[in-house]
C-alpha cells in the first residue's frame, strides 16, 4: 500500500545523485535472516544511509510520510513538516546527520528500497565528559519528545540493522544515545527486546514521568479535573464576565492561520516569556520555525488552537499537534494583565472537551515539565520518558557498564560538597590525633 510513495520518494532522492553522495557518510548493509517457511524465499537486504544535506533528505519526504502514518509509534517532532524547518533554523552549526534504514525487495531489484526507520542524530564529541563520541537523538529548544519514526511491521529488522551499523564501526561512535524516548510504549519495548536479544550492553540514564490525558469511553470529559477546580475556575470566569465580553474561541478549517499565528506570538512575547527573551517571537529563528510548522500542521489538518477573548481582543491561545491517534501539547500564552482569571488553566480545560469531540484521538502528551502542578492536575495518566544508552563495540561497552558507577560517584561528589553536608561534618566531633 506504501509502495508508491517509496517509489517517488527514492526516485526524487536519486535526482539529487551528486547530493546524496555528498551527505551520505556510510552505508550499512545486512541481509534480514528472520526465519521464513519455504527454502525459496528470498533474503531481504538492509542498508543504513546518512544523510546531511537537507536538500536531499528533502527528496524523501514522501516515504518519510508514509513511515510517520504507519510508525510503531506517533512523533510529530521527527515529520517532516516539523523536523525540517526545525534543521533549518537550529540546526547550524551542529553535527547532525539523518540515518535512514532502507529495506530493498528482494525480488525486483531495481525496485525502490522501503524506508523502515528515521533517527535524527546529533556528533556528541566529549559525551558526559568521558571524552568519547556519541550518536545522539538529535533535540531542539522546542523538541519534546525524540522517539524515532520505526515502521511498525519491520521494527525488529530496523533496529536490528542500526545496531549492527553502530557496532560494524561505520557509525564513528562509541555509544549511541537514546534520550527523550516514551520508555511505557510499543517503540522501546521493541527497544529492549532487540538489544537483549543482541546482547548488548545498554544502561537507563534518565527517567522521568509527565502528564498524559487518555479518553476514557463514554466519559466526562471533565471527569479527570477535580470539582474544586472546576468549580473555582468556574467562578473566576463569572467574575471576568462582568468586566467585558469572554469568548472562547478554537480554530477553524476557514480561519486565516497567520492571524492565529501573529497572535500568538504576541500574546506569548507580552508576557514572563518575552522578557526572559525565551518567546518563539524573540527570535527570527524561532519566529520562522513556529509560523512554518503551524501553517504547514493546518493545511494537513493536524493544528489545534484554542483561543479566549476579551471584548474582542485576543488574550490567549493554546497550541498543539495530532500525530494518529494521539495529540502534543505545544504551548500556551496568555496576557499577564488577566491572570488572576487563569486563562491558561481555562485552555486546558477546553483541550480535554475539544479532544473528547476528535474522532480517532485517544490521549494527549503534555509534553510538560514533570513538576508541572496544573498539567500534573487535569492529568488523568503519566507518560514515562526513559533515555537509554548503548555501547558500539568493546569500547562503548566498557563505558556502559562503567556509567552507573560514575553516576553514582558524581552523586556522591555533589552529596557531599552541597550546604547541608557541609554544615553536618562541621557539626562533627573532632577526633584528636
Amino acid at each position: 500500500m506504501d509502495h508508491a510513495p517509496a517509489t517517488c520518494a527514492v526516485t526524487a532522492a536519486s535526482d539529487h545523485g551528486a547530493d546524496l553522495m555528498d551527505s551520505k557518510r556510510t552505508t550499512g548493509e545486512t541481509e534480514d535472516r528472520t526465519p521464513r517457511t519455504g527454502s525459496a524465499s528470498p533474503v531481504r537486504r538492509i542498508s543504513v544511509v546518512e544523510i546531511r544535506d537537507p536538500r536531499t533528505l528533502s527528496g524523501f519526504v514522501p516515504a518519510w510520510e508514509a513511515l510517520a502514518a504507519a510508525a510503531i509509534e506517533p512523533n510529530v517532532f521527527y515529520e517532516p513538516w516539523m523536523l525540517l524547518p526545525a534543521l533549518r533554523a537550529f540546526g547550524d552549526g551542529k553535527d547532525i546527520r539523518i540515518v535512514l534504514v532502507l529495506i530493498h525487495d528482494p525480488r525486483c531489484a531495481e525496485a525502490a528500497p522501503r524506508l523502515a526507520g528515521l533517527f535524527p542524530l546529533e556528533r556528541i564529541r566529549n559525551f558526559r565528559s568521558l571524552r568519547v563520541s556519541a550518536l545522539s537523538l538529535w533535540q531542539h529548544v522546542h523538541c519534546y519528545a525524540c522517539t524515532p519514526l520505526v515502521r511498525a511491521d519491520s521494527a525488529d529488522e530496523c533496529l536490528s540493522a542500526l545496531f549492527g551499523w553502530l557496532q560494524s564501526g561505520e557509525a564513528d561512535a562509541s555509544l549511541l544515545d537514546l534520550g527523550c524516548v516514551c520508555g511505557d510504549g510499543a517503540f522501546y519495548a521493541k527497544l529492549v527486546d532487540v538489544s537483549s536479544r543482541l546482547r548488548l550492553q545498554s544502561w537507563a540514564t534518565d527517567t522521568f514521568t509527565r502528564g498524559l490525558w487518555r479518553k476514557g469511553d463514554g466519559a466526562n470529559p471533565e471527569s479527570a479535573v477535580s470539582g474544586g477546580l472546576r468549580r473555582r475556575l468556574r467562578r473566576k470566569e463569572r467574575r471576568w464576565r462582568e468586566l467585558g465580553g469572554v469568548q472562547h474561541v478554537a480554530l477553524q478549517p476557514h480561519d486565516d492561520v497567520e492571524r492565529w499565528v501573529d497572535e500568538f506570538l504576541r500574546i506569548e512575547a507580552s508576557g514572563w516569556k518575552g522578557s526572559g527573551g525565551t518567546a518563539l517571537a524573540h527570535s527570527e529563528r524561532g519566529c520562522r520555525y513556529f509560523r512554518e510548522t503551524a501553517v504547514s500542521a493546518f493545511r494537513l489538518g493536524r493544528l489545534l488552537m484554542l483561543g479566549i477573548d476579551f471584548d474582542g481582543r485576543p488574550v490567549a491561545r493554546r497550541c498543539a499537534f495530532v500525530a494518529g491517534e494521539g495529540s502534543f501539547a505545544f504551548k500556551t500564552a496568555y496576557d499577564e494583565e488577566f491572570g488572576e482569571f487563569s486563562p491558561g488553566a481555562m485552555l486546558e480545560l477546553d483541550n480535554i472537551q475539544q479532544l473528547q469531540a476528535l474522532p480517532g484521538v485517544r490521549w494527549m502528551d503534555s509534553c510538560a515539565a514533570p513538576d508541572n502542578l496544573l498539567i500534573n492536575r487535569l492529568s488523568n495518566d503519566r507518560k514515562t520518558i526513559q533515555s537509554l544508552v548503548v555501547g558500539g563495540g568493546a569500547l562503548g561497552e566498557l563505558l556502559v557498564l562503567g556509567l552507573p558507577l560514575l553516576r553514582w560517584t558524581g552523586r556522591r561528589i555533589l552529596k557531599w560538597k552541597s550546604p547541608d553536608m557541609k554544615e553536618i561534618n562541621a557539626c562533627k566531633p573532632q577526633i584528636a590525633n
